[in-house]
């Protein structure tokens, strides 16, 4: 079941119960280390350093091997983020490649319609032409969606400080009676879901991209790969009628049962050519 919102942010800190061994490194302040916005300054697009329209930097990538301090580099580019009895942090298991990954909680139980449970990181600036936005994710336990579960999401407006924020694009998890959870697109401007409904692994790194070619006038291009597998695709569309971007990374959720879920996210990456799953 899928409703169509704005994500949101992570909830509780309950850590994999399902056999995962996780662990959180010791001394991860993530309120200090990457700068943690509040609800307001994420609506407005709060975060640049001068307000001018900067160029996202692409390629860019993070493995969180030093926490999460690469989401604002360069300074402004990007923070982390969390609302609605949500958690961050930085864990050494399981991890997908290096040492550390990021676990993003969240408890829909302490959610509300006006105030989801979201914990996420951003990158934010101009969109380049065209590029490929990955990360790889680890769902621990499966739930049932009864709202918005949602792992990416692209939004826009006119600038940084601009108060028209909308929705762009939208990579969600659905389920249904008796059905697994499976990814699914939403696009926000033709206001339509995408065709998807490709099962993700449970308890196993997967490899979520998507290419994006911002456009308004009808060329552009918008395709979710789920471990190379094309989940969704649309092409001569208008996907992108914003000047400024923001890129979310992490857990949003509504209504799970049970309510509180976390999510594991390593090897995030930005850049012109596909990363290999």
């Amino acid at each position: 079941m899928r409703a169509a919102a704005f994500c949101g942010v992570l909830a509780t800190t309950a850590l994999c119960a399902s056999g995962c061994d996780s662990q959180i490194l010791v001394g991860a302040d993530v309120a200090s280390d990457a700068g943690l916005l509040s609800p307001a300054a994420i609506v407005d697009g709060a975060g640049s350093v001068d307000g001018s329209l900067a160029a996202l930097v692409v390629p860019w990538s993070t493995g969180f091997e030093s926490g999460f301090g690469d989401w604002d580099q360069p300074p402004g580019q990007g923070f982390c983020y969390v609302e609605g009895s949500a958690t961050y942090a930085i864990v050494t298991s399981p991890v997908h490649s290096g040492q550390y990954a990021a676990a993003f909680t969240v408890n829909t139980a302490a959610a509300s319609p006006a105030v989801p449970s979201q914990t996420r990181c951003v990158r934010q600036g101009v969109l380049p032409a065209s590029a490929y936005y990955g990360a790889w994710y680890f769902v621990p336990d499966a739930a049932t969606n009864e709202g918005n579960w949602n792992l990416l999401h692209f939004q826009g407006s006119d600038g940084p400080d601009a108060s028209d924020v909308q929705g762009l694009w939208d990579v969600s998890l659905t389920s249904g009676t008796n059905a697994p959870l499976a990814s699914e697109v939403y696009d926000f401007l033709d206001t339509s879901i995408l065709d998807g409904g490709l099962a993700i692994p449970i308890g196993q790194w997967f490899h979520l991209e998507v290419f994006l070619r911002p456009t308004s006038d009808g060329g552009g291009e918008f395709t979710l790969t789920q471990d190379g597998q094309v989940v969704a695709a649309v092409s001569g569309v208008e996907t992108d009628d914003t000047r400024w971007g923001q890129w979310f990374v992490g857990n949003f959720a509504t209504a799970l049962s049970p309510s509180s879920s976390t999510v594991y996210v390593d090897d995030v990456t930005i850049g012109t050519m596909p990363s290999s799953p």
